[in-house]
């Protein structure tokens, strides 16, 4: 396995690439400028940076900031695709069409570019997601050159699991299976917990590189030249919802290419964001504590013992 530096050279060719960073822009207008600014600053120096955004279905006044941000931003532009919900009532499949938009455009800048041409492709979540993103982090990408694909590592848990494929780890589509657990035990939670939250799991910043079929974690790195014909698909052959960056994913390895989550790329601390992905946490967390205590009492005074002290610490409370 190459060996990872902490503070590796990044290759004088790859700095004279050009960088497109793109995202999705939805009822985010609070936090689209310090994202663009953070991610904008925290870059390598690359020979140029492009900013491409795609905007639908906002409520607030998220294209007014766009339209704020490509008036100060340099080489900062969007498109507004409006209401989409209305004909595509389908999430993820709104999703696709907006990431294929994006994928779209850096086409037409590498068909019409001169020089090295667009050699980056940064892909961002763009709802606050990424305030722990750091220079020295997005440096940590260049400590292995056997990539196409590297995404985000978080502080604490690592949540992105529907966009996660792995084999021992999460080998298919995490909501599938728990709508199958849930048909077959009746308890909605069990399901969950099994299928989705029993994966969130911390990576260790120090950790090797791990190889994954897919990821992304609200941040990624692509080699456009890993990305051939790769599309994005937000709904199966039978017209249920599927992650969109899976078949994306597939495309890229289809062709050769490897995809990495970079335990050193982190980019949010999960402490804040766990409860918008895992709401049952707590009460899960209060339950695995108390069946822990009761087992520990057990183990040192015995079960009658044990249970008398439980219920004179609980006459204390």
């Amino acid at each position: 396995m190459p060996t990872a530096t902490l503070n590796p050279e990044i290759p004088a060719s790859d700095l004279q690439q050009d960088v497109l960073i793109v995202g999705l822009a939805r009822n985010c207008a609070a936090t689209l400028p310090a994202t663009v600014h953070r991610l904008t600053a925290a870059l390598p120096p690359f020979r140029k940076v492009r900013w491409f955004v795609i905007e639908s279905d906002s409520s607030d006044n998220t294209v007014a900031v766009l339209q704020q941000l490509s008036a100060t931003v340099p080489a900062f532009a969007y498109r507004a695709l409006g209401e989409l919900s209305g004909r595509v009532p389908e999430r993820t499949e709104r999703l696709a069409i907006c990431r294929n938009a994006y994928l779209d455009h850096l086409a037409e800048l590498n068909g019409t570019a001169t020089g090295p041409g667009t050699g980056f492709l940064v892909i961002a979540d763009l709802d606050g997601v990424n305030e722990e993103l750091t220079a020295e982090g997005l440096r940590s990408c260049w400590a292995r050159s056997d990539w196409a694909v590297r995404t985000a590592n978080q502080k604490g848990l690592y949540y992105d699991i529907w966009a996660l494929r792995h084999p021992q780890w999460c080998a298919g589509d995490c909501w599938a299976q728990s709508r199958f657990l849930e048909r077959h035990t009746g308890s909605a939670g069990s399901a969950r917990r099994a299928s989705v939250y029993a994966r969130m799991i911390p990576i260790p910043p120090e950790s090797d590189w791990l190889e994954v079929d897919s990821a992304f974690g609200g941040l990624a790195i692509y080699r456009t030249g890993a990305l051939g014909s790769a599309r994005y698909v937000g709904l199966t052959p039978g017209g249920e919802p599927v992650c969109e960056h899976v078949a994306f994913h597939a495309a890229i390895q289809a062709g050769g290419g490897r995809l990495f989550i970079n335990p050193r790329l982190v980019n949010a601390d999960t402490s804040s964001l766990i409860a918008q992905y895992w709401p049952e946490r707590e009460s899960v967390t209060v339950a695995t504590r108390s069946l822990t205590f009761r087992a520990l009492l057990r183990l040192f005074f015995g079960h009658r013992v044990s249970k008398n002290l439980r219920r004179l610490l609980q006459s204390l409370e």
